[in-house]
């Protein structure tokens, strides 16, 4: 039996030549209004620090506590870092006098 070559010329697009496949669910149409009226959560922070002070913490935490804390952050719509900041404030309320 010998192996028939595969065309794989289709898989790869040029640069702003690509298309969705012909089973890719279509999705809506975001019209120049309706991007100008969603707000970004993060504008909204008035007292967050520009980017350019963000550090990054660089450690490591278990599967289980990441999830439950991206759970708490969709479900009240912020930010991972908000949720953090929140808990570190009730830690200092708690335990620092």
């Amino acid at each position: 039996m010998s192996k028939k070559a595969l065309d794989m010329s289709g898989l790869l697009a040029t640069k702003g030549e690509g298309a969705p496949a012909n089973d890719a669910p279509m999705r809506p149409v975001v019209k120049k209004s309706q991007k100008q009226e969603s707000t970004n959560r993060r504008n909204q922070e008035t007292d967050a620090p520009p980017s350019s002070e963000f550090v990054n913490l660089g450690f490591k935490v278990p599967k289980e506590f990441r999830h439950r804390l991206r759970m708490i952050a969709a479900q009240k719509d912020t930010s991972l870092v908000e949720v953090l900041r929140a808990a570190v404030d009730l830690y200092e309320q708690a335990h620092i006098k």
